[in-house]
């Protein structure tokens, strides 16, 4: 349901920045400047997560193999 546009007057969607968003893009820009490939960033990321696990930081795995592996085929799909 969109509100009334006379309950928001001071409101510009033209203008508007949301701060979050804004934060966002900074950090995301901040890691673009410092690793030019995607492969360069998950190499630092393994890395730190390496010293963490020495440190004794435990981390919660979310993979679960069952919904990962393919069907297994039967004898009689041919």
């Amino acid at each position: 349901m969109k509100e009334a546009p006379e309950k928001h007057p001071d409101f510009d969607p033209e203008t508007y920045t949301d701060p979050i968003l804004e934060e966002c893009y900074r950090i995301k820009a901040e890691i673009s400047a410092k690793f030019k490939k995607p492969g360069e960033y998950y190499k630092y990321l393994k890395a730190l997560e390496e010293e963490d696990k020495r440190n004794g930081v435990k981390y919660v795995s979310y993979y679960d193999p069952s919904k990962h592996t393919p069907p297994k085929k039967s004898e009689d799909d041919d």
